[in-house]
């Protein structure tokens, strides 16, 4: 069998550089994408112990130029994806009340968060393996979930991971007759610059966590909400 190839957005920072790290480990080919490859000295390291295995690709997941500039560049050189992590967040952090809303913020949490990942996608369709299951994994949030009871917080936020939710659930449907599994995953609350130090989770049980629910999926399981410990949530 030939080696499982992982696309991987945000993988500069947190959840996503530790699961490139991972999978990096577990023998698998990564393509880590962040906003400039040339500014990020974590995974500059990585690669200089995984040359041949990490690539290191420049991608703004909110400029559709640029993904589509990426997956035109992968095509050329016959790239097969295996696996794709939607990893990159944000945070409109300040958007407590529906009396102080930062519209532009609210409205970032969206283009990375939920649109981002679908035109990702959208561009990557054509390069996912053929020969045997392929997967996407939106990393999503509880906090996007609409029949869980919660406090008001963070409105563009989880609002996005509410859409991500969505799109999960469409995929899962119109990818299903091409062997495509489709899962969004809760990685619970991490310390990470996004969670911060208070967070109950560390980075790395997280990661492997988000790794065993992907492994353990299958196409019957598509569309569906899990935790990182692999419970199954509601939408």
């Amino acid at each position: 069998m030939s080696d499982v190839v992982v696309l991987i957005t945000g993988a500069n920072r947190g959840i996503g550089f530790e699961l490139t790290r991972q999978y990096l480990i577990n023998g698998c080919i990564v393509i880590a994408t962040c906003r400039d490859k040339n500014r990020n000295a974590k995974l500059i390291s990585l690669n200089d112990e995984y040359s041949g295995k990490l690539f290191i690709e420049s991608m703004d997941i909110t400029c559709p130029e640029q993904i589509e500039r990426l997956a035109n560049k992968l095509s050329e050189q016959n790239v097969v994806i295996d696996l794709i992590v939607n990893n990159a967040g944000y945070l409109d952090r300040e958007n407590q009340s529906i009396q102080f809303i930062n519209y532009a913020d609210a409205e970032m949490s969206f283009k990375v968060n939920s649109l981002g990942p679908l035109f990702l996608t959208h561009c990557l369709l054509p390069l996912l393996n053929k020969s045997r299951l392929s997967k996407i994994v939106i990393v999503s949030s509880a906090m996007g979930s609409l029949s869980k009871e919660q406090a008001v917080s963070w409105y563009g936020y989880r609002m996005s991971k509410a859409a991500a939710n969505m799109l999960v659930v469409n995929l899962s449907k119109e990818l299903e007759a091409s062997n495509v599994a489709v899962v969004a995953v809760h990685p619970g609350w991490v310390q990470t610059d996004m969670g911060g130090t208070s967070a109950k989770e560390n980075v790395i049980d997280s990661a492997f966590g988000i790794m065993k629910v992907v492994s353990l999926l299958s196409i019957s399981h598509s569309g569906t909400f899990y935790d990182f410990s692999g419970d199954e949530l509601a939408y």
